[in-house]
């Protein structure tokens, strides 16, 4: 909060208090985020849009993240006995392969040829996806052994839990025991 409030001083934009913070977390159902401080920035009428929000303030102020080599970060998660899924590959609002090529082809042959060794499954079901995008990472997924996993994102409103039906043969992959 305090680089945040650092760059509306800057630009003679009230400062986010304490109150504010609050009003934020109350607002929320389920884990705070990033997302939710755009929201509230949106409803102060400090910016327009969330991702102007996210543009002017939420990147630029986010404290840098500790570099960690997909690599190192597999054998981390896979150690502590975790699995690597891909996320949301193809959602185009996202950070996903989307920035680099809108082609379901050539996102599959990045993900063979950067990633495949490091992750154990993808998301095949999303609430951005269309039928062919989840058929396409169904097949993928199939074909290289992969888990499949799939949700709505619901990360906030207004994507609501449980909107996207996964069948349930997608829980069976895992070992709950």
């Amino acid at each position: 909060m305090d680089k945040i409030n650092a760059e509306f001083e800057k630009e003679g934009i009230e400062k986010l208090t304490k109150n504010d913070l609050r009003e934020i977390r109350d607002s929320v159902d389920g884990v705070f985020g990033r997302p939710h401080i755009a929201n509230y920035l949106v409803r102060k009428g400090i910016v327009g849009t969330k991702q102007e929000a996210f543009d002017k303030y939420l990147v630029k102020c986010d404290v840098p993240k500790y570099p960690l080599y997909i690599g190192d970060a597999s054998r981390l998660v896979r150690n502590a006995g975790g699995i690597i899924v891909l996320a949301h590959p193809n959602d185009p609002h996202g950070t996903s392969l989307v920035r680099l090529t809108t082609s379901l082809h050539e996102q599959a042959e990045i993900i063979e040829e950067s990633i495949l060794r490091y992750i154990d499954g993808v998301e095949c079901w999303h609430s951005r996806n269309d039928a062919l995008t989840t058929n396409h990472y169904i097949k993928f997924a199939k074909k290289h052994g992969l888990i499949m996993t799939g949700g709505s994102d619901c990360h906030q409103k207004p994507i609501l839990m449980g909107t996207v039906k996964v069948p349930e043969y997608v829980a069976e992959q895992f070992n709950f025991e």
